[in-house]
């Protein structure tokens, strides 16, 4: 009878032993699979559809390195302006003279794009309905905080029809680009006077 308890006892510690290498081996296996598919697309962890778009959330809020920053606190941040100690500089890297101007030369046309806060705007395809094989797009990107004459690029790219496809033309737009560009600069030029003056 001891050597049945003592033999039991082995068998319970090993199987007790074997199940908590599996449990570290299988979390090892799952860390694995997150790089692969991601953790929250990962087919090997199971999530409430909730518990899914908080993961896809904090996914999305993670920087390259996969890890996510401490949490602003926007309070603090209102509290500090305007009052004596820490200093809060709120800003961004898109000039607002260049952005209304950009928009204004742009507003024959629908756009797909229009995001401030990366300066980035781009239209929808433009038709000309004499020629329904041809179509361009253009994209305007503001790279300054300050009105200067480098702190806005344009690029123009069109479109061929063939055998029902799309395929991008060969033709250089630098000089219609140059225009436009010079064209967004006077305009932001002027209402940057008009606000100026107006102060």
């Amino acid at each position: 009878m001891h050597k049945l308890t003592a033999f039991l006892t082995i068998v319970f510690l090993s199987l007790l032993t074997y199940g908590c290498n599996t449990g570290s081996n299988y979390q090892q296996n799952l860390e694995k699979l997150d790089k692969i598919h991601g953790k929250c697309d990962n087919p090997y962890r199971t999530y409430s559809k909730i518990e899914y778009e908080v993961c896809k959330d904090k996914e999305r809020a993670a920087g390259p390195d996969g890890k996510i920053d401490e949490a602003i606190d926007i309070r603090d941040m209102i509290a500090g302006i305007g009052r004596g100690g820490q200093t809060v500089m709120l800003g961004n890297d898109t000039n607002n003279y260049l952005w209304d101007a950009s928009l204004k030369m742009l507003s024959p046309f629908s756009l797909k794009i229009s995001e401030f806060d990366g300066g980035y705007i781009e239209t929808n395809w433009i038709n000309d309905g004499a020629k329904p094989d041809n179509r361009c797009i253009i994209k305007v990107h503001i790279t300054s905080p300050e009105l200067v004459s480098n702190g806005v690029t344009t690029k123009i790219i069109c479109e061929k029809k063939e055998n029902d496809e799309w395929f991008q033309s060969n033709e250089n737009f630098q000089k219609e680009e140059k225009d436009l560009t010079i064209k967004i600069l006077t305009e932001a030029s002027k209402l940057s006077t008009l606000s100026n003056n107006s102060k």
